[in-house]
């Protein structure tokens, strides 16, 4: 078991892989060394210690300098991952006595042909597991120059992304945003309408001992618990519903999508926004979705089979670029653009690590792409401009460039959203979520409307 959760948390850290990717690759459709599948009791214990491990790496990382003189960072990668491992186990797994924990580690660090450096594995863990954990988390936060600083080592988060959360919405937002991303969160579905009700979708789950409840914000969302995998429920392949989070539904909700409209959504995949959009047309209508790459290409056609959404015409086109056989004829643009993605960081641990590195170059992609999807409006058209992160270069800044440079003027959303939801920035044509103050993810959307006498 552990050698599988090396090679997902190895494959991530050390290799730039995704996570979810990874672990639905090793776990989901791996197979023991007899061949058969992983038990749920198995997968979940996979999912804890690799997901755990990769979430807080740079905690883990402080603690087992407490007690090596080499920094993790000059460690044999394999071996720092071990030692992640092992440091995780020991302070967040109390079910597994330390004992077993240094000695499968010590096993692990020989089957990576790291018998030289056993050794050394073995003496950090043990002296490790005779303190405190208390204790050792007292002294990793000791040493905390900063505010900053501190919530850098207790939230295992890059410096440099502290320093923008609370520069951003100050220390006890930041703080809590933080303290989300480790939170537990059932799964959010969105009902497909044109394909089932929501009753119907909640009846066939109790069925299969599913536990349903309504969303929070959204009356076609449903909030799942106790289940296997999502493709084994009833109605999954018979379209029924998708699985996306209550924020990631705001950008079609507010975008006052019609029977009868023409929609593009410039990028695509993986789909949500482009079959609830399809949703909302009840039939009538047609949805243009693109993306650049072709393999999202390929699970958009796979997401489009399933859900029997045929008024969905899938392309490939740069979403930079203006197509001239579409300017001027759209109703509704949905531009959902690449980002860092700081506000998914609670489904995607990994993001953490590499969201400030791109956060600088982004707003002007961002910019580029929403000047060419601007060009496809009609004249009263909607443009809906999101991303899925919390970082204000890459939202509100983007949203007042855009009303600056491009003939759209922002409105109100207030229309559209619950009042729970509406507040001084909704009513100025803007939504932030955030993660530990709403119950979803991250997300921003901003709403514009193109000159009428254009």
């Amino acid at each position: 078991m552990r050698t599988i959760a090396f090679e997902i948390i190895f494959g991530v850290m050390e290799q730039k892989e995704h996570s979810d990717e990874r672990f639905h690759l090793l776990a989901e459709q791996g197979r023991k060394s007899d061949g058969r599948a992983f038990t749920r009791q198995e997968k979940s214990f996979l999912r804890r210690l690799s997901y755990g491990t990769i979430e807080r790496a740079l905690f883990l990382d402080a603690v087992i300098e407490l007690f090596s003189k080499i920094p993790v960072l000059k460690m044999k990668p394999a071996i720092r991952t071990i030692l992640r491992m092992g440091t995780y186990e020991i302070l967040y797994m109390d079910a597994v006595p330390a004992s077993a924990t240094c000695n499968e580690m010590v096993k692990l660090a020989r089957k990576k042909r790291w018998d030289n450096l056993s050794g050394f594995v073995n003496g950090i863990l043990r002296n490790m597991a005779r303190e405190e954990k208390q204790m050792l988390c007292q002294r990793v936060c000791q040493g905390a120059a900063s505010p900053e600083k501190r919530l850098s080592v207790l939230y295992s988060v890059p410096e440099e992304l502290a320093h923008m959360l609370v520069g951003a919405y100050g220390k006890k937002t930041a703080e809590k945003i933080f303290a989300s991303f480790y939170e537990n969160r059932p799964v959010t579905i969105r009902v497909q309408t044109m394909n089932a009700s929501v009753e119907q979708v909640r009846e066939g789950l109790a069925q299969a001992g599913v536990s349903a409840d309504d969303g929070m914000y959204m009356d076609t969302s449903l909030t799942i618990r106790d289940f296997d995998r999502i493709d084994s429920l009833p109605g999954f392949a018979e379209g029924y519903f998708v699985v996306q989070d209550e924020s990631s539904m705001l950008p079609v909700l507010v975008s006052g999508i019609r029977p009868g409209d023409t929609v593009l959504d410039v990028c695509a995949s993986p789909g949500g926004k482009t079959f609830h959009a399809a949703d909302l047309l009840k039939g009538d209508g047609m949805v243009l979705a693109r993306d650049v790459s072709q393999k999202k290409l390929c699970r958009l056609r796979e997401n489009a089979k399933r859900l029997r959404a045929e008024q969905v015409m899938i392309e490939q086109w740069d979403a930079v670029d203006i197509d001239e056989k579409w300017s001027g004829r759209v109703d509704v643009v949905l531009a959902d653009v690449p980002c860092s993605g700081i506000g998914v960081i609670g489904r995607k641990p990994e993001i953490r690590y590499h969201a400030m590195e791109h956060a600088g170059d982004l707003p002007e992609l961002q910019k580029r792409i929403a000047a060419g999807a601007a060009a496809a409006l009609r004249p009263g058209g909607t443009m809906v401009y999101s991303t899925c992160t919390v970082h204000p270069r890459e939202n509100e800044e983007v949203a007042e460039w855009i009303e600056q440079h491009l003939p759209l003027k922002r409105v109100s959303l207030d229309e559209y959203l619950p009042g729970s939801l509406q507040n001084g920035m909704t009513a100025r044509g803007m939504i932030q979520t955030l993660p530990g103050i709403q119950t979803c993810d991250g997300f921003f959307a901003a709403k514009f409307v193109k000159d009428a006498a254009l």
